[in-house]
């Protein structure tokens, strides 16, 4: 190497000597190992000689002056040919980093020509070594051993020291007390700082999170700790949440820790506060519930709390919960919901002996005043500008729904029981205002001066489908099976009325409204009408009037059935009990036949037009016949005289027929009944039988047991008997006997037998029959064929089957049903197999349909 590249270099090396002291004072250097530690400590006198010694050929180097720049340290100036050299020998140096040469071409040159000598010699020695041993950098002065402060920096600043000192740290002191925190690769802290770190910044990990001051993260969540709260169950906690709650605006809110709470002195204040209260709780154990007016929200039995234990007038409530719809559109039937609640039970596992009840109110109150207290209450409401946008009809709102659905399809008493709502009122005593009420349905306009409202139904109960009924009904639109109304079971109290409609109001028995009820105020009359033709009034003393317009066939008053009387009129104080205008009648049976009336002056009594008894205005009396009472008694004293004696030629000489009673008449034991003059021919009931006589020899006797013995030829049942009048009966029985034909007897089939075209007839006028013709077996009346059964066994009735326990039909099997031949479109049959009845129709065997009876 040449001496001028020697003097070059050495220029070069003192240069950059005094750039790197100024620039660790400026710049920020990289990471490098202390050179406070002990291996790279020296002696103070050897660190002084290495700064000062000689630098041999390089005194009257040219290199820039402190003065400024191309001056020399003795005031030469420098040329620019000395700084175009310079540069190319920093660029050119080997060993030398580019961070390096950017330093030692940019920091200004502030060290002295000794200075530079002996940076030049360390740089010479870190030029020759290997690129990444260290050579520590002494500062001019050296180092205090007891501060370890550069002595020509002993009035630095902190700053600069750090900047100087940058990289220098005892790795040891990192995260100790009164040591430094150690920072990760994005100069975040690694370890707990202690003092007051509110004025520093923090963000989020979300993205766009801005850095905010940590005093207002913090300020964000307030806590009854940070105003010294303790929870240990003794101290008081009172001065504490006071604090808190004074700190914080009014609606904010506070966390209570977990501990346990003690208030000496109850929570004063007008503004609220929410408290968090997590896992707190008395010096008992047990939760806190209040904390004065304030509301607090906690955990209770495993659930979200909220509660307010005391009040103040007119306060908002606990929970309030908001949703405005300001969309439009939307899915068809989707229900968007303020608050919605499941809950499931499943059939699995849920063999439940407690209550399951999804959603709960309860009120409690014992207030007095003018308030009304409700335990669940809801509203839906339209407003009066509902309309002005003119789109037409709004859609449907419901004040409150309930639905309970039974999907099984089987009856209640396999299904379970469903209740669709319930509404209980439980309360003793009278209730004198009637202030107590089960359940009250109000309808009314909207204001008092607008237009009367008007709603369709009051309580409307309709069927959804074909099958279902109700057992009791209000409005009867739907079917019912058991009454429309039935107040049967209802016990009235006070003589209270069942069914109250008002004064002047109608109580309609048809749809066409003609046939109702009014109770006429004004006249206090209850009226019956008929469309505007008022036929029947009862006054409020009990007197009545019929009106009736139909003349051809009304009848005014007709009682049926069996009544012990049928019409009383003993309890009346008139002297008149019935009045009759003059000519009319007083009819005794149903055909008018037997009647009484007032005609010419006289009482007249007939039957048919023969006039039976008379009684004139003067009393007396006509009788065409004999003078017979039914309730005559005759005691005799005579025992030679007859008790009744009947002489004369009329029809009859004892008609009995009259009588409802069974007996005609009555004798006594061993008395007996004569059939002719001399007394000869005599029936007697003696000594348990019954005896016809004559001349006193019995001829026939009739025993207890049934059995007749005849004295005398034996009458066969086999006689035949030949008739040749057409208009004689063959046999003729009068009288009232056990039997009129016993047949029961006889052996043969044929215990009865008639003649083709010849009928038996039921009745006396012979209407009603019986018979067999061509068409088969009839019952008829008169020439009407009422039921008739063919040979095929094919029955067809006039009318229909009324029976009394239910039709039961034949049971047959499927294969049995099929195989009939040719039945005719109706027929039913039951199908064993299905347990369903089958009917035959003109698309062949249908089974019906049939559902569970509720």
């Amino acid at each position: 190497m040449s001496m001028k590249s020697v003097l070059k270099a050495r220029i070069l090396l003192s240069a950059c000597s005094g750039l790197l002291l100024v620039a660790s004072v400026h710049t920020v250097a990289a990471t490098r190992p202390n050179h406070l530690l002990p291996q790279y400590q020296q002696s103070v006198p050897a660190m002084r000689a290495a700064l000062h010694g000689p630098l041999p050929s390089v005194q009257s180097a040219p290199v820039s002056s402190p003065e400024g720049p191309g001056t020399s340290i003795t005031g030469t100036p420098v040329s620019q040919s000395h700084k175009a050299m310079l540069k190319h020998a920093v660029e050119t140096a080997p060993g030398v980093k580019k961070s390096l040469q950017k330093r030692l071409l940019s920091a200004p040159i502030a060290a002295t020509a000794a200075t530079a000598a002996t940076a030049a010699t360390a740089a010479t020695a870190a030029t020759a070594a290997t690129p990444e041993t260290y050579a520590p950098t002494r500062p001019p002065g050296g180092i205090d051993p007891a501060t370890a402060v550069p002595l020509l920096w002993q009035n630095a600043t902190i700053g600069q020291i750090g900047a100087m000192a940058d990289g220098s740290v005892q790795q040891s002191d990192k995260n100790q007390p009164n040591g430094v925190a150690g920072l990760d690769a994005a100069g975040r802290f690694t370890a707990p700082v202690a003092g007051d770190v509110t004025a520093a910044t923090a963000g989020s990990a979300l993205s766009g999170a801005l850095k905010r001051p940590l005093s207002a993260r913090f300020a964000e969540q307030p806590s009854a700790g940070d105003f010294g709260i303790t929870l240990d169950g003794t101290s008081d906690d009172s001065t504490a949440l006071q604090a808190a709650k004074a700190a914080v605006p009014a609606g904010s809110m506070v966390r209570i820790p977990a501990g346990v709470l003690h208030l000496a002195t109850p929570l004063q204040s007008e503004t609220p506060t929410l408290w968090q209260i997590n896992g707190t709780t008395l010096a008992d154990g047990a939760p806190i519930t209040s904390l004065g007016t304030d509301v607090i929200e906690s955990t209770l039995e495993g659930g979200k709390y909220f509660a307010r234990g005391e009040s103040r007038a007119d306060m908002a409530p606990v929970l309030r919960k908001d949703l405005d719809v300001t969309h439009t559109g939307g899915t068809t039937g989707f229900v968007m919901n303020l608050e919605k609640g499941n809950c499931t039970i499943p059939a699995e596992g849920a063999a439940l002996n407690d209550y399951v009840w999804c959603h709960s109110t309860v009120l409690n109150s014992s207030a007095f005043g003018a308030g009304q207290h409700v335990a669940q209450a809801s509203l839906a409401q339209r407003p009066a500008d509902a309309l002005a946008d003119g789109k037409g009809s709004r859609s449907q709102i419901w004040a409150g729904y309930d639905e309970a659905r039974d999907e099984t399809g089987q009856a209640s008493s396999v299904a379970g029981s469903m209740v669709g709502r319930e509404v209980d009122v439980y309360a003793n005593g009278d209730d004198p205002v009637g202030w107590r009420i089960g359940l009250q349905l109000q309808i009314a306009g909207t204001s008092a001066d607008g237009t009367p409202g008007k709603v369709g139904k009051g309580i409307a109960i309709g069927n959804n489908d074909a099958t279902s009924t109700y057992g009791t009904l209000i409005d009867a639109a739907g079917r019912f099976d058991t009454a429309g109304i039935d107040l049967s079971r209802s016990t009235p109290v006070n003589n209270a009325p069942v069914l109250n409609i008002g004064a002047n109001r109608n109580l309609a028995f048809s749809d066409d409204h003609k046939p109702h009820f009014q109770f006429d105020s004004a006249a206090y009359t209850l009226r019956y009408w008929y469309d505007t033709a008022n036929l029947l009034a009862i006054g409020m003393q009990g007197d009545v009037t019929t009106s009736i317009s139909n003349a051809g066939s009304g009848v005014a008053w007709t009682l049926n059935g069996q009544a012990q009387l049928g019409l009383n009129l003993t309890g009346l104080n008139a002297p008149e009990a019935l009045r009759l205008a003059a000519g009319q009648t007083l009819s005794w049976e149903p055909t008018a036949v037997v009647h009484s009336g007032f005609a010419n002056g006289k009482l007249t009594e007939q039957v048919a037009a023969g006039v039976a008894r008379t009684l004139d205005t003067s009393g007396n009396e006509t009788l065409p016949g004999s003078l017979q009472n039914s309730q005559t008694i005759v005691s005799l004293t005579q025992p030679t005289a007859p008790a009744y004696v009947a002489k004369g030629t009329a029809a009859i000489g004892l008609d009995t027929t009259g009588l409802t009673t069974p007996e005609a008449l009555r004798v006594a034991d061993g008395q007996a009944i004569s059939w002719e003059h001399t007394a000869s021919v005599q029936t007697r009931y003696a000594s348990g039988q019954l005896q016809d006589s004559q001349n006193g020899t019995p001829l026939r006797t009739l025993d207890a047991s049934g059995n007749e013995t005849v004295t005398g030829s034996t009458r066969n049942s086999g006689m035949t008997t030949s008739l040749n009048n057409s208009a004689a009966s063959a046999i003729t029985l009068t009288g009232s006997a056990g039997i009129g034909v016993n047949l029961t007897g006889l052996s043969t089939s044929n215990a009865l037998r008639l003649g083709d075209g010849q009928s038996v007839a039921w009745e006396p006028t012979a209407v009603m029959t019986t018979g067999y013709t061509a068409t088969g077996l009839t019952d008829a009346k008169g020439t009407t064929p009422l039921r008739q059964l063919d040979s095929n066994g094919n029955e067809t009735l006039a009318g229909t089957i009324t029976p009394n326990a239910g039709v039961h039909l034949p049971t047959l099997s499927r294969a049995s049903i099929k195989a009939q031949p040719n039945p005719a479109p109706g027929v039913m049959v039951f199908d064993a197999e299905d347990d369903v009845p089958a009917i035959y129709t003109s698309a062949g065997w249908m089974l019906v349909g049939l559902s569970a009876m509720p």
